[in-house]
């Protein structure tokens, strides 16, 4: 999870947007950071940049910051993430936060927005349990498309205002 900037910002009030356009309807509901996501084998708490739940919100212990049933998280990206790594080639060598939640049974899809530059990379569970795919997209003339939401996110849209000069 990276600390804030203006251009962190203005991606998450940009994805946080779109979301909500995209699941005010639904039984989708976005939640953005400071609710927690809760890691019952870790018994602690992290915090995605933005949470995506299918129906209402499962609560560890009651407590209603502690959320057990993401199905999409959002992790916008900075230099340095200590979660993502993009020397890995290869997904079971990418370590730190989305390791831990792959074990998740209710999540879906885990989207690295990357900050400096126009690209977004989407985790997603494969029909067998344990495997997970990738895709890429780059380019502001791309669309990341969220199978689980039906979603349809422009890049254009998610880095809308961010520093073009930060962007390569």
């Amino acid at each position: 999870m990276s600390n804030g900037s203006i251009n962190h910002g203005r991606i998450l009030r940009n994805l946080m947007r779109l979301m909500d356009v995209t699941c005010g309807h639904s039984l989708y509901e976005v939640l953005p950071r400071g609710v927690q996501m809760w890691l019952p084998e870790q018994e602690r708490g992290v915090y995605p940049d933005l949470i995506v739940v299918a129906g209402a919100p499962l609560l560890h212990d009651g407590q209603a910051d502690r959320v057990l049933n993401p199905c999409v998280l959002f992790e916008i990206l900075s230099d340095p993430t200590p979660s993502y790594s993009p020397e890995a080639a290869a997904l079971p060598e990418r370590g730190g936060l989305f390791r831990q939640c792959r074990a998740i049974p209710y999540l879906q899809a885990y989207v690295f927005v990357h900050q400096t530059e126009a690209r977004v990379e989407q985790f997603y569970r494969a029909d067998a349990e344990h495997l997970w795919g990738m895709t890429a997209q780059t380019g502001l003339d791309s669309v990341v498309e969220l199978a689980i939401t039906n979603a349809r996110l422009p890049m254009m849209d998610i880095y809308a205002q961010v520093d073009s000069s930060l962007l390569v």
